[in-house]
């Protein structure tokens, strides 16, 4: 799952949304120095992830993909999913999504990351230009799709073809996310039911 879905689910959960933001930055097992909330979003982040890559549907939606990007399936699911997400939040949230980013980005506002760039990279982008209710377009999945595509270190041109794909598939890659994202909540919900911190 991509940012906006990874900050829902921690909503949902009640946990922290930074924490669930975080897991695509922080590395490792160790923690155990970062604040108790932070730890337990980035660990249901990683739980999300696993559920996600290996979740039978998904498995399933990837083949669909032509062979020459299916490398890429993953990053073009996990953002269009996002933008799917956002035109159907009423059914899964009753706090509106402006309140929900509002929220994260004041808890970004108080956070950083000693010595790890591509956060605060990341971080400064995201509480100047505060895009994350622009994925209502769907526009911004395939401005997404070039930016990714450009700042990939082996080229992969994958971009174009994405945007055809979505296009063409519009319908399959709605039905496999509403049928995906209420397990992908109730598994984030299992997690944290049962969540004890490593020691």
């Amino acid at each position: 799952m991509n940012y906006i879905a990874h900050i829902h689910i921690g909503c949902h959960t009640r946990t922290s949304l930074l924490g669930n933001f975080l897991g695509d930055f922080v590395k490792g097992s160790q923690l155990q120095h970062l604040p108790p909330e932070i730890e337990k979003g980035i660990r249901l982040h990683r739980s999300i992830d696993v559920f996600t890559d290996s979740h039978p549907l998904i498995s399933e939606l990837r083949q669909n993909f032509p062979s020459d990007i299916r490398r890429m399936a993953g990053v073009i699911i996990d953002i269009y999913f996002d933008y799917l997400l956002m035109q159907s939040w009423d059914n899964y949230s009753s706090t509106h999504f402006n309140k929900v980013f509002t929220q994260f980005y004041q808890q970004l506002e108080q956070f950083s990351l000693a010595d790890n760039l591509h956060f605060n990279k990341q971080a400064e982008r995201l509480k100047t230009h505060q895009w994350l209710n622009k994925y209502i377009h769907r526009e911004t999945c395939f401005h997404a799709f070039s930016s990714i595509q450009n700042r990939l270190k082996n080229k992969v041109l994958f971009a174009e073809q994405a945007q055809y794909f979505v296009l063409k598939h519009s319908d399959l890659l709605e039905s496999s996310f509403q049928q995906f994202y209420p397990e992908c909540l109730e598994h984030g919900l299992k997690f944290i039911q049962s969540y004890n911190p490593p020691q």
